[in-house]
């Protein structure tokens, strides 16, 4: 009788042991779950590329109004930006007001990015941008490489242009725009454009 009883009580101690490691294993295999899950997510943000925005904004840019900035303000900028040379006269200032009024700021920077003018201005450099990055006009489109100059004036990173390219061909152009003129970038120049403003007036008078 006492043998079956010392038996019963290492048999409940074993049986604990077990049920203990069996917890403990859980435990560690759930651990190591959670773990590996953040290792992929921290190794997929660590291996983005620069210049690829994580979450782009693709609606039209709050731009300041008045006193900061201003609908002549905007076409000054636009030529300086774009055409890089101030607006001829009054009347062509008025009328990219009009476009503003009814299409937006992105209405102006799509209307000035497509303009044979502007495209014909940045071609050799958009050329010997690619050139020295050996990438094609596939890769990055040049009207992508104005939308930089004009809104960031800079030209893209290679891993940037390459993205809002694939938007350009996906949504078009104007999330472009918009996706850019959100970045960090403009967002900085908008913080100083009341003195862009101030010199862009000073410079172009008509």
């Amino acid at each position: 009788m006492k043998k079956i009883i010392l038996k019963s009580r290492y048999f409940a101690i074993a049986f604990s042991l077990i049920v203990a490691s069996l917890c403990i294993i859980s435990c560690q295999t759930e651990d190591g779950t959670v773990d590996a899950e953040e290792a992929i997510i921290e190794e997929a943000t660590s291996k983005r590329a620069p210049g690829i925005p994580i979450n782009p904004d693709y609606r039209p840019p709050n731009i300041p109004n008045p006193p900061m900035i201003d609908e002549q303000c905007v076409v000054r900028l636009a030529y300086l930006s774009y055409s890089e040379r101030c607006p001829e006269n009054a009347n062509v200032v008025n009328y990219w007001i009009g476009v503003l009024r009814s299409q937006g700021f992105t209405g102006v920077a799509v209307g000035f990015i497509n303009a044979p003018g502007v495209l014909q201005r940045w071609d050799h450099r958009y050329r010997s941008f690619l050139q020295r990055n050996n990438i094609t006009s596939s890769d990055i489109d040049k009207k992508v490489y104005i939308a930089y100059q004009g809104l960031a004036q800079r030209e893209p990173d290679v891993n940037g242009g390459i993205f809002w390219t694939q938007i350009l061909n996906n949504r078009g152009l104007g999330d472009v725009v918009n996706g850019i003129a959100n970045g960090p970038r403009f967002q900085n120049r908008l913080r100083n454009i009341s003195t862009e403003c101030t010199n862009a007036a000073n410079r172009c008078v008509f």
